[in-house]
This record gives C-alpha cells, structure tokens and sequence, in this order.
C-alpha cells in the first residue's frame, strides 16, 4: 500500500506539473486603426441601403466607432418610407436605427403595437420575442415582465438552442423581475462551446451566433448584478475568436463583431488585455528600443499600468537575460511602453519576453494581462575572416596553392583549374560582438559566365566552426555539363539573426572538364520560333462528264414516267377519293414533305429541316388516320 500510494503522489505531481506547463491563453491582436478604417468600408459598403436591416446594421455599427453620421436626413426618408407596421422584423430595425437618429420621429399606426403585442404571447418563438422587447423597449411600448418571462421560458423549454439562449439573455436582461431562471442558462450555453487549438472558442455557427450570446450574458449578468459562469480563460479563448474574425466582409457580422468588443470593453467582469509588440521584431545597434503596446480589445490604452518584463529568456539555451525589468511610458502615447533591450548585452539570437501589466489601483476585471509572450529577436553584424581559395591535384603531388581573400575584395588573377584537380576554400564568420559563430544558409555559387548557367554548394562548417568547401573538377564534370570555361565564384551568406547579409564575388575561375563520354544531341531550344506549317487541303475528286449526269438522271427518274404510263393503260380509279379535309389534308402534307425533302437537298440544313418535319408529319398522320378511317368505314357499309 505504501508503494501504491507513493507512485499516486509522484503521478499527482507529474499532471500538476504538465497542467502548470501549459500556456495560458493571452490575446496577441486588437482593433488597429486599419481595422476601423477597414470596417468603416463594410459599412459603407451597405449604401445605397436595399433593406432595413442593412440600414441597421450599417448606422449602428458606425455609432459603436464613434463616426458621425452624415446622412441622416437620407436614412430618416429610408426608414418611414420602408417600415412595415404589421411586419415585426420590420419595426424592430427601425426602431433601432431613430433610436440613435433623434432628430428623426418615427410615427406607426396603431397596428404596430399590436403587432409587437402579438409576439408576446404564450405561443411564440424566442427569436420573434427578442424583436418584440427590444422593439417595445425603443418604442415606449408598455409590456407585463413578469408574463414575457413565463413565455420566454416556455419558449425554450419547445427549443433551447444556443442561438435562442443568446436571445434569451437579451431579453432578461431587459425585464424587471427575478430573472436568475434565465442566468442560470449561461452556464448550459458555455459549456457548448467548441475550442480551437486551447487558444480560441466558438459556437457552431460563426461570429454572428457567438457574439449574440457573449453579449447577451454579460449584459444579463450586470442586469442581475451577478458575475457571469465564464471564466477568465474562457473569456480570453472567446476574445481570441472574435478578434481573428476582425476582417469579416459581411455588414451584419462586423455589427455584432464591434457589439460584442464593445460589451468586453466596459462590462463590470472581465476585461480582456491585448499586449503586443509594436516595435519591429529584430532588434540590433541601430534600432535597439523594444516597444511594448498595451490596450484593450478596441485599441483604447489603459490607464496607469505599471508594464514588466517578468523574463526574457534565449530560445537556444534557456538563459534568462533579463528579470522584473519595468518599461518606461511614452508621454506621447500612454498605450506604449519601451525598454532598451540591448543595456542588457543580450547574445544573437531569438527570445521570448513575458510581460504583465499590472494597474496602480487594483481591478480584478482585467484579464489576459500577466505572462503575456511577446517574441523578438536580436540581430548581429558579421564579417568572413581567415578565406583561402586554390587548388591542389587529385592524387596530392603537390601542395596546394591557397590565396587568402578578404572582405569585400576579388581575388586579383583568374583561378585555373582542370580535371586534375580540386578547388578548395575555407573561412570562418565572425559575430562583430561575440566571435566565430554558424548561419543557416551558406552557399558557394558558380555561374558559367558565357552561358549564365549556375549551380549551387552548400558549405558546411566543421567541429571548430570552419566553413570548407571542396570540389573534384573531374566527379563534378556531370553537374556542369562538361561545359568548360571561365566561371564567377560567389559566396552568399544569410541567416535569420543576421542584420548585414550579403553576396560576395570571391574570384574567377577558369575550369577545364574532361570531353563528355556520352555526349547527348544537340538539343534544340525549345523556345525559338518553329518553322511555318503550310498546309495543302486534298485536292477534290474530279466530277463525271455530262453524258453520265444526264444519263444517271434519267435512270432515276424513269419509274416515275413508267408510273405514269402504267396509270394511263390501265386507267387511274377516282371513284373511292373522298373529298373531305382529311382526305384533302394527308395529300397535300405528303405532297409537302416530299416538297420539304427537295428544299432540304437544295437549301436547309438538317435541323431547320427536322423541325417543319415535325409539324407536317403530325398534320399528316393525323389526316391519313381520319382517312383511312372513313375508307374502312364505306367498305363496311358498302
């Protein structure tokens, strides 16, 4: 037992460990002024307005930004022109809008009332009593609280969705009664939100659905003086969603989106703290200040913080350089905070800053504003020392003969080198404040200097950090092409953390390559103009003589004429013709259709040809029925 018990402790402490170990959500954006200006545009966007909702939308998401309104007189005709008394959705955005325009009145007829009154009953939905409050609300309409709750509840009790949840907290917190049936919902709606990577949460069906019951719960949590069942994390993960959905194009969702901002901004809870970095990310010598900006979701600064950078930590080795650090204000700009971050003589490389902002007077309603991460890092200069290039044989006969090089010079003489041989080089690169050091990306390039073609080495540094590069001319014959001749020899170095990254022309350098063992044919360049295709359409058969025509015409039309002749022999029986429309009627449309067949071997094309078809077939199917019909009735008589 002891032993069980032993190895649930050291379990409890390894969770406890892991549980401190994950990173808190903080907020890392806000709404800049591009974003004002951005959703400036969206609403605008909604002009000239189609529909009331629009009107809505766009007027009162500029109110929240704090714009005037410069087209007032032009909304007001919209509004009175377009609402709709008997409609409920209708008076609801018009009421809205005047409610916010008061120089303009809107006057309903009576029906309006009733229709608002209408909505109040027991058989509603929760949305249509979401319009109906808040429309009576604006409108001076009187309404009984304490019946709107037992309807309101009995609305959820037939649908509870998270949407009608947000409703519902909108409207209680509107109602003068005990509405803590409805506050305690807040907690079943939460808990239905789905989270995103531990930073952000939502509720299935975007920003529209969750800021309505963000909104709503904070509202209705002031309304009954109670905090609301989100915690602070929580409240963070939502804030974090709302600002990644900062740049919705659709006019309806920017309203809700600065709505919901606005509600975190003032509310008596929480109150998120968005703490970034409004300085460049790369700090060096010239530009050593790292700026800190500190403000709430709307980008408003926040008074009397005192901002600390609890510690700065080097990604590559985890040294704290720095501790308990406070930054300075900038008079100019009470939201920025700023700090020397080079006093400290931080080594190169990539850290990442944990900075609390704490108020003078105590507020719990701040939130997100302890241990926010903030990633900079610090850029050197460097310089190549110590660069040698030569060549020296294959088999090592001889020494190699190495010419140093130094920054930013060219070797003076053109290096020669043949499939003897190698081509050697080695440097090292030294941080101009902390010695030798590696980059990421060192490349030697050569470029044939008739051909422009070139190929590319990776240079890699040893156990004491010398770069060396080595190459056999004669193994490395393929990747040229064995195209001998005069190449340019290039270093280019870079690195992230490196502030003065450069392309150096090291020398020139005559390289002589075996003759190719295979060599391929001459391969035509693919982008030189092609030769003319002139094409010779067959030439058509040539047609029969004269004599031939006439004769196979004749033969074609013979039985015809021997029809004809047969008739007058024997003698062409009348007597049966009955002269009726149908009778009448299957002649000339057979008649026509051997005509529509001439025309149609001269003239027409297949298609125009099928469609008279079509019509003279069915006059004349239907006239030869009708006479057939009447010949098998004479018989019968006769």
């Amino acid at each position: 037992m002891p032993g069980i018990g032993g190895l649930l402790v050291f379990l409890t402490a390894i969770l406890t460990a892991s549980a401190a170990s994950q990173s808190v959500p903080t907020l890392s954006d806000f709404i800049t002024q591009h974003d004002r200006v951005r959703l400036k545009a969206v609403f605008e966007s909604a002009r000239p307005y189609q529909d009331l909702a629009a009107v809505h939308y766009s007027v009162l998401g500029n109110k929240l930004m704090g714009e005037a309104l410069t087209n007032s007189p032009e909304v007001c005709q919209f509004i009175t022109s377009k609402v709709d008394a008997s409609n409920l959705e209708s008076i609801y955005h018009a009421s809205a809008v005047t409610r916010v325009l008061p120089s303009c009145k809107l006057t309903l007829p009576n029906i309006a009332q009733q229709t608002v009154n209408n909505a109040l009953l027991e058989d509603t939905s929760v949305a249509d009593l979401f319009y109906a409050v808040l429309a009576s609300n604006r409108l001076g309409y009187k309404y009984d609280s304490a019946k709107v709750l037992k309807t309101l509840l009995s609305a959820l009790k037939r649908d509870d969705s998270v949407l009608n949840l947000g409703y519902a907290f909108h409207i209680a917190s509107l109602l003068s009664v005990d509405v803590n049936s409805v506050f305690e919902r807040i907690e079943d709606a939460i808990v239905q939100a789905d989270e995103v990577d531990n930073k952000m949460a939502q509720f299935e069906g975007g920003l529209s659905i969750t800021a309505i019951i963000i909104s709503g719960a904070y509202r209705l949590a002031e309304h009954v003086k109670k905090p609301p069942v989100i915690d602070k994390e929580k409240c963070i993960k939502f804030a974090n969603y709302f600002l990644s959905r900062k740049h919705v194009q659709v006019v309806r969702a920017a309203f809700h989106l600065l709505d919901v901002l606005n509600v975190l901004t003032t509310n008596k809870y929480h109150i998120p703290v968005a703490i970034t970095l409004a300085s460049k990310i790369a700090v060096s010598n010239q530009e050593p200040i790292v700026q800190i900006r500190v403000t709430n979701l709307l980008g408003s600064p926040l008074s009397q913080l005192t901002v600390t950078i609890d510690t700065a930590t080097h990604l590559e080795d985890e040294a704290v350089v720095l501790s308990k650090k406070p930054l300075l204000v900038l008079k100019s700009d009470s939201s920025l905070y700023e700090l020397n971050f080079l006093q400290a003589k931080p080594a190169r490389g990539f850290y990442r800053l944990l900075i609390s902002a704490v108020p003078s007077k105590a507020d719990d309603r701040l939130i997100g504003n302890s241990g926010a991460p903030v990633e900079i890092k610090v850029m050197t200069e460097v310089t190549v020392e110590a660069l040698e290039i030569g060549t020296v044989d294959v088999d090592q006969a001889t020494s190699s003969k190495m010419s140093k090089v130094v920054y930013p010079n060219k070797l003076p003489v053109i290096l020669e080198a043949d499939y003897h041989q190698k081509i050697q080089m080695k440097f090292t690169i030294r941080d101009k404040n902390d010695g030798i050091m590696s980059a990421h990306q060192v490349f030697i390039r050569l470029t044939n200097k008739r051909t422009k073609q070139e190929i590319i080495f990776v240079s890699e540094p040893d156990s004491s950090l010398v770069y060396r590069f080595d190459m056999d001319v004669n193994s490395k014959a393929k990747d040229f092409g064995y195209l001998s001749g005069e190449y340019q020899l290039d270093l280019i170095l870079g690195d992230a953390i490196i502030s003065n990254p450069f392309l150096w022309l090291i020398a020139d350098v005559e390289i002589s390559f075996p003759d190719n063992p295979s060599p391929s044919p001459l391969q035509e360049n693919q982008y030189t103009p092609k030769h003319e295709i002139q094409h010779i359409f067959r030439e058509p058969e040539k047609r029969p003589s004269t004599v031939v025509s006439n004769t196979f015409t004749a033969l074609t039309v013979a039985p015809l004429l021997l029809l004809f002749v047969l008739w007058y022999k024997v003698g062409v029986n009348f007597y049966n013709f009955h002269l009726n429309l149908g009778t009448i009627g299957f002649h000339v449309g057979l008649s026509a259709i051997f005509g529509l067949f001439t025309v149609f071997w001269l003239n027409l094309n297949m298609f125009t040809t099928l469609k008279y078809l079509a019509l003279l077939g069915m006059i004349t199917f239907l006239c030869g029925n009708s006479m057939l019909s009447k010949i098998a009735a004479s018989r019968k008589k006769g």
